[in-house]
């Protein structure tokens, strides 16, 4: 009972009873990216206090005045400052919200102090942003706790159910005058465009100007009419709509086809998010009703949109050692509980507690004042070292401060399945060893990326281009360090070497240049997207495969043979290096990459050769110039420089030499210690 009685006096200290207001110091304004931000700050807080970073869920205007959420007064009561952005883009913020928090933390450094730990929270999309802020690399080691209430953690699936909804609507009501969405531009037309999406919507559950938008819905399916004045075709379209969505709720599906018409669109055509470049797909999908299934549009997926939409949106489950309470309302038809059940797979159990309160009325979010409270208590006493709580400590701790209707933490809820609510798309392509090498685009020869597949899920790329118009250098190559996901890999952080053939001098450190991006078609193409700063652009390429490792191609599904491929350095000379691909036979590919102040030769360089590099072998090297970076590359101003350096090397199991000589120059002596060995390769024996 000892647990039971702190939960009662944490409950009664979150309500306020026990404890004196302090006086608070307010902050507003403008982040640099456009985002309103909102501090507030107790009296006496210090650096190295916690501070809680409020997010808030989805609202389709911007919001130009953010709230800090309900737990505002009582975690200034309790002594911790709290922040929260607006987002600088409306509707889905999750491509942006992450960074836009990062700018927030830097804000409150500058202008409070540096706080000691982090504790995200937030309510749909929020507790989504509130989870991935746990994920991030950076942010991580700070956050200690988060709540998310309702997140829709399998966001992918969300919109999943979003486009079926959007198209089973359209084949339902294909024949119905004047119950027909509004169609776009194609090749999407089950997209709005901008200009057809009403901008004075806000909250899109339940209100009234999402119903006066979508008057089709009403005129097809009778919905938000007295039944007394609806056809028997609006209720069997009605009906059938309920039975393939398994939204029970009215009230609920007109909401979710407010998100599947006028967030959808957005998310798909909004400059600030996808522009253009669609995420969502069917493929493979099977539907309940046969009808519909075999009548239904197919829509495919742009695979590098995929992956980094899904990176964005959705949880990974990586959260370092941050504990994790979530809580859900058991009648949530807009962000189904079944996302709880994605959460409970993806994060150790001994990290989380979820939850879900049992309702008689079907809502989002809807939380009695109580509950939540008591989840917020929960979560910081864990956090700071007490015993993980349960959910029935939860609820005998809600009723020692409110009354039973006010309590309904369900300890024997279990969430079911996501996918036998929202019609799997099947297996995704798995990303494995099989696709280690070089890939390009066909129509941007000159430029490529070297890729290597690690153990671990993890990924390292090479891109080897040019500078931008304007730029200081003629060659630039990036450096990515990536997570392997379904059908890509993600290059969350990405480094920019610049590169001077010439020996003309640059910087010697590595800067933070943007993220990369690859979806897979199959073993043999995909594409690439890269996001860097604002003189490099985005831009979105075809790939295809231009080598395979000895032993590694597609058709190759067990252990290669121990071999030379992967990253290769000399630790004196850091930030320099090789990149090798062993071919079959003994055909091999070595790309060196100088940076300034660790080599004489700053730049990129390659060459293949036949020969034995256990034993020594010799390797003429190119480098390239010519073309600019992004929109301007022209393939037709590549200039090969053969024989730009000499190679000789010798590659063991982890170590080997190499002496390196640049055209007219003096010979270079290294010594080499492996760096990398891509996965699915045999283990050495020996040196």
């Amino acid at each position: 009972m000892k647990v039971v009685k702190e939960f009662v006096i944490a409950g009664l200290l979150a309500l306020g009873l026990a404890a004196p207001a302090a006086a608070v110091r307010e902050l507003q304004g403008q982040a640099p990216s456009g985002a309103a931000y909102r501090i507030a700050v107790p009296d006496g807080w210090e650096p190295g206090d916690g501070l809680v970073l409020y997010q808030h869920g989805l609202n389709f205007s911007p919001d130009t005045d953010p709230g800090l959420g309900p737990l505002r007064d009582t975690a200034l009561e309790q002594g911790y400052a709290i922040a929260g952005s607006g987002f600088s883009t409306r509707g889905w913020a999750l491509l942006r919200a992450v960074d836009e928090n990062k700018e927030l933390l830097e804000i409150f450094r500058r202008d409070v102090g540096n706080p000691g730990e982090l504790i995200p929270f937030g309510g749909s999309m929020g507790g989504l942003i509130a989870l991935k802020i746990a994920e991030d690399r950076e942010l991580n080691p700070l956050v200690k706790g988060v709540l998310a209430l309702c997140p829709p953690v399998a966001a992918s699936r969300a919109w999943d159910s979003g486009l079926d909804l959007r198209l089973a609507y359209d084949t339902v009501c294909a024949d119905v005058d004047n119950g027909r969405l509004k169609t776009g531009d194609e090749p999407y037309p089950w997209a709005y465009n901008l200009g057809d999406i009403p901008d004075d919507l806000e909250d899109l559950q339940f209100d009234p100007d999402v119903r006066s938008a979508l008057l089709s819905v009403v005129v097809c399916t009778g919905i938000s009419l007295p039944q007394s004045i609806r056809t028997n075709g609006m209720r069997e379209r009605l009906a059938r709509l309920q039975r393939i969505t398994s939204i029970e709720d009215e009230r609920f599906l007109l909401t979710n086809i407010a998100y599947s018409t006028f967030v959808l669109s957005d998310v798909l055509r909004a400059p600030d998010k996808m522009d253009g470049r669609n995420p969502f797909g069917n493929l493979g999908a099977m539907y309940a009703d046969a009808d519909l299934d075999s009548r239904i549009r197919r829509v495919s997926v742009q695979p590098a949109a995929r992956v980094e939409f899904n990176w964005h949106s959705d949880y990974r489950g990586d959260v370092g050692t941050a504990k994790v309470l979530s809580l859900h309302t058991s009648g949530d038809e807009l962000v189904i509980p079944q996302h709880q059940y994605v959460l409970r797979q993806k994060t150790p159990d001994a990290q989380l507690l979820s939850a879900v309160v049992r309702e008689t009325e079907p809502s989002h979010c809807g939380f009695s004042e109580a509950e939540g409270l008591v989840a917020w208590e929960a979560l910081r006493r864990w956090k700071d070292g007490a015993p993980k709580p349960t959910v029935a400590q939860m609820q005998q701790g809600c009723l020692g401060i409110a009354a039973a209707t006010d309590c309904r933490f369900d300890e024997g809820y279990v969430p079911g399945n996501i996918d036998a609510v929202v019609p799997s798309r099947g297996a995704p392509l798995t990303v494995d060893a099989r696709f280690n090498g070089s890939w390009f685009d066909p129509s941007r020869s000159g430029e490529g990326i070297a890729l290597e597949v690690l153990p671990g899920g993890r990924a390292i790329v090479y891109f080897f281009t040019f500078s931008p118009a304007g730029g200081p250098t003629p060659q630039a190559w990036l450096i990515g360090d990536g997570k392997v996901v379904p059908g890509g890999i993600a290059f969350d952080t990405t480094y920019h070497r610049p590169s001077r053939p010439d020996g003309g001098a640059v910087s010697a450190d590595p800067t933070d240049w943007g993220r990369l991006f690859i979806g897979f078609s199959d073993c043999n193409t995909g594409e690439l997207r890269w996001e860097g700063p604002q003189n490099w652009g985005r831009k979105t390429v075809p790939i295809t495969r231009l080598t395979a490792l000895k032993g590694l191609g597609c058709g190759n599904m067990g252990t290669a043979p121990a071999q030379a491929s992967g990253s290769w350095f000399d630790p004196s000379r850091g930030g320099s290096g090789f990149h090798v691909e062993q071919f079959e036979g003994d055909r091999f590919l070595v790309m060196y990459y100088g940076a300034p102040g660790s080599s004489d030769f700053v730049g990129w360089a390659s060459g293949v050769a036949t020969g034995n590099l256990a034993t020594g072998a010799t390797v003429e090297l190119a480098t390239v110039t010519g073309p600019v970076f992004g929109d301007a590359f022209d393939p037709a101003a590549v200039v090969n420089h053969p024989g730009a350096l000499s190679l000789q090397i010798r590659l063991g199991c982890s170590s080997g030499t190499a002496t390196l000589t640049q055209a007219g120059g003096t010979p270079v002596s290294l010594n080499l210690q492996r760096l990398t060995a891509p996965d699915g390769i045999a283990p050495c024996a020996s040196n």
